[in-house]
Formats: C-alpha cells, structure tokens, sequence
C-alpha cells in the first residue's frame, strides 16, 4: 500500500516537473515578447442565432493557442438582438471588443482600413452570409482552422 502510494505521489511529481519544464519551453522561444494577438472581425446584420457560438468558438480556440483575442463587431444595420447577445458573452470571457457601426456600401473600405491596420497580428474575417466563411470557424465539421 506505502508503496503504491509512493508510485502515485511520484507520478504527480513527474507531471508537475513536465509542466514547468514545458512552461520555461515556451518563454525560452517566445522570449520577452508578448502573446500573440488574433483579431476577429465579424460582419454582422442580423445574425442573433449565430453571434454566440462563433464567440465562444474562437475564445476557446485562442485559450487553447495560448492567444490574446480581440473581436471587431461590423454591423451594417441590425434589427434584431445581436449586440445584447455579444455583449452578454463577451463579459463573461477576458477579451476586448468593439463596435462599428457602418452603412452597407462602407464595407469594403472599413475592411480595408482594419487589414491595414492589424499587420502584426493575425486578422480573421468572418461574413455569416458567406457559406465559404464558415469554414473559418474553429471546432466545426469540415473547418479550414
């Protein structure tokens, strides 16, 4: 029994020492440099039943990246309950977000402008109309990530 129990306490040793060796790894490589940042842009109208799951898809993705996320909301015209959704989950997650509220002909340009502007870090755009974009999403049958 003594001896068992030694077996056990020696395996969590074990884990443990791989965990902080895994750890001191990973700021070997990184070195002083921050965590990455991965940016999503969701072009929304309209799109309550979807908002939640992509949000919670991509901030489990990020977690398990070990990424900073931060999600840029493109509405062009929501009547619905979208933004009290988004605002509901995104409280709940440590992340940063913002709004835009654009006419639907500003599209492309606000797009263009935030490609420009997110040059180091990763930019994901992700139109729920689009069927191709869906493919972007993480966690989902048949998903490009």
């Amino acid at each position: 029994m003594i001896a068992m129990l030694c077996w056990i306490v020696g395996c969590f040793g074990l884990a443990i020492a791989a965990v902080h060796l895994a750890h001191q790894w990973k700021q070997l490589v990184r070195g002083a440099r921050p965590a990455p940042w991965m940016h999503v842009v969701l072009v929304t109208e309209n799109d309550e039943r979807h908002i939640e799951w992509v949000i919670r898809a991509y901030s489990w993705f990020a977690w398990l990246k070990g990424r900073k996320l931060h999600f840029t909301f493109v509405d062009s015209g929501s009547t619905d309950a979208t933004f009290p959704i988004a605002s509901r989950v995104m409280s709940g997650y440590d992340m940063s977000w913002n709004l835009l509220v654009i006419q639907r002909n500003e599209l492309e340009a606000t797009l263009q402008g935030l490609k420009q502007q997110a040059a180091a870090e990763t930019l994901i755009v992700i139109e729920p109309r689009s069927t191709e974009d869906w493919r972007k999403i993480p966690f989902k049958a048949r998903s490009a990530l």
